[in-house]
């Protein structure tokens, strides 16, 4: 029995080391297969199985609306049918902006962003920063980009912002900054946007008006040298005058006729002539004073009505340079933008990720490929190499 049960042993071992023999041996013939696709499955469902934090992810839709001016025509319609088109460009801009380094700044300073990423619960590959990754701006500045997310949906125009974080709270937190910092974005673009439209209107309308107070002040200047308000009217009484001296020398005229005519003795006739004389005396100095050299009323008229048509001319362009500034600032208060939060910031009760199966399958699935890419190709160089 003792010589039965030494041989028994004895086979047991040798078919053991037999075993150990051929799975070394396996093992050496599958090196690289372990090496490539089953290690780093093996690791992959360690940490995502037992390591990996949990991350959870809050979203928001928002959309950018604003009054955009209508173009009659069904082909019009047609062309502006879609249903981003109105203000897709003004979306981009807000998407652009919560992905910017602008935001990441203003949620370091405001939100003590570096912290959320940095919380103790979070494990060394997910949180920032780590091991593999510098301590720059540049590399948190990628850091956010991975886990901050802005996408526009083109057939509704419905945008959606992600933010995922290791603690629900934080992430809705700042969901909510990011979407206050949009608004304040879409107000700074509203405000540049009404101060463009106006700036023309507005600068044609101080022109004008600028052009008219010069013209007020030539006027005066000139009132000032011919030392007259208004020669029009000043020089009306004199006109007066000047035609009643005109009657009074033909009424004296045909007197002095009829007189030489019925009477010619008459010692009125003299005395007619006398008065006719002067008449003519005082009627030419009073001509004189209208339509005679440079000190006469004519080109102060002249000049006056000169200076004045200008003025109502520019009246006239001030005015309409006040309506049309009016209409641009009717049209820049059509054209305002606004941000509408379609939903809020939601407090997610799970976490997103990491999602662990599908992660190790993808890391299996990945290594097993290039796996087989490498030995396909191993496999055609011996080939090529044995013809």
């Amino acid at each position: 029995m003792a010589k039965l049960f030494i041989i028994s042993a004895s086979r047991s071992d040798a078919k053991f080391g037999l075993s150990i023999r051929q799975i070394s041996a396996w093992g050496r013939r599958r090196m690289v297969f372990l090496l490539m696709v089953v290690l780093p499955t093996l690791l992959a469902i360690i940490y995502y199985g037992f390591i990996a934090s949990p991350q959870y992810v809050s979203q928001a839709d928002f959309v950018v609306r604003g009054q955009t001016p209508q173009t009659p025509g069904l082909l019009a319609g047609i062309l502006s049918s879609g249903g981003a088109a109105g203000g897709s460009e003004d979306t981009y801009a807000v998407q652009d902006y919560v992905m910017s380094r602008d935001a990441a700044q203003l949620l370091l300073k405001t939100q003590d962003l570096a912290q959320v990423f940095n919380i103790p619960e979070a494990d060394a590959l997910a949180r920032f920063p780590n091991f593999y990754s510098g301590r720059t701006f540049e590399h948190f500045y990628r850091y956010y980009k991975r886990h901050i997310k802005a996408e526009l949906d083109t057939t509704t125009g419905l945008s959606t912002l992600s933010v995922r974080t290791f603690r629900a709270a934080a992430s809705q937190r700042i969901a909510r900054a990011l979407l206050t910092a949009a608004e304040q974005l879409v107000n700074e673009m509203n405000a540049r946007q009404r101060e463009n439209t106006i700036a023309a209107s507005l600068h044609e309308r101080d022109t004008a008006i600028s052009r008219l107070q010069a013209l007020n002040a030539r006027i005066d200047a000139y009132r000032n040298q011919t030392g007259l308000l208004d020669p029009q009217r000043q020089s009306q009484p004199l006109l007066t005058d000047l035609a009643g001296l005109d009657t009074a020398r033909m009424t004296t005229r045909v007197q002095l006729e009829q007189l030489r005519r019925s009477t010619p003795n008459s010692p009125l006739i003299e005395v007619l002539t006398r008065r006719l004389s002067a008449l003519d005396q005082e009627i030419a100095n009073s001509a004189t004073k209208v339509t005679g050299d440079g000190k006469s009323f004519v080109p102060k008229i002249s000049g006056y009505e000169d200076l004045v048509f200008q003025r109502q001319l520019l009246e006239r362009e001030v005015s309409a340079a006040d309506a049309a500034l009016d209409t641009a600032r009717i049209q820049a208060d059509r054209q305002q933008l606004y941000l509408e939060e379609i939903s809020q910031p939601d407090l997610p009760d799970y976490p997103t990720y990491p999602r662990s199966v599908a992660d190790v399958a993808i890391v299996f699935v990945t290594m097993l490929g290039l796996y087989l890419i490498g030995a396909l190709l191993i496999a055609g160089a011996r080939e090529h190499k044995s013809m």
